[in-house]
């Protein structure tokens, strides 16, 4: 029992609940994401372009598979792997002292973009991308937040750290 109330108490206490940065990034993020969605299959009608050509569009397209249209055929898979992985992902950080800067922005745009993606997949099946680059497959804002999340910690990790390991 009291190993319980010590997790219990470590979690109602903890970083996440109160760090501002959390829960400016995180609302702005996964609401910006919502919205820009929600305007884009409600005004455009699947494989429409606006405009018709050019580098950058915007290009209504379902998603069955992950970021980049991969695993297509998995898509019940891919759900709830999306779930456990977003909330053990929460759960870890939420349990670990209060992390530096880039690590709380990395957690951040995580936890938007997979919810995000993850509230499309229950609502339709799929997952709505508009955001049309070149050869690049069509993603969306979600999409954008977890891979810029993964490119900061990426950098925090090799070049930022091993700064701080040389000083």
């Amino acid at each position: 029992m009291q190993n319980y109330n010590s997790i219990r108490n470590k979690f109602i206490n903890s970083w996440l609940f109160k760090d501002k940065l959390f829960w400016i990034t995180f609302p702005s993020v996964f609401i910006f994401d919502q919205i820009t969605k929600y305007l884009v299959y409600s005004n455009m009608y699947l494989g429409e372009s606006i405009p018709e050509s050019a580098f950058i569009r915007i290009t209504y397209a379902r998603n069955t598979g992950t970021a980049f249209s991969l695993f297509r055929s998995y898509g019940d898979i891919l759900l709830y792997l999306s779930i456990f992985v977003a909330v053990f992902f929460t759960i870890y950080f939420i349990f670990i002292e209060k992390p530096k800067f880039f690590m709380r922005l990395f957690i951040s745009l995580v936890v938007a973009g997979a919810l995000g993606n993850i509230l499309d997949r229950i609502r339709f099946g799929y997952v709505n991308d508009f955001i049309d680059v070149g050869s690049w497959p069509i993603f969306n804002i979600a999409d954008s937040s977890i891979s810029i999340a993964i490119t900061i910690y990426i950098i925090d990790t090799l070049i930022l750290s091993r700064k701080k390991d040389e000083n």
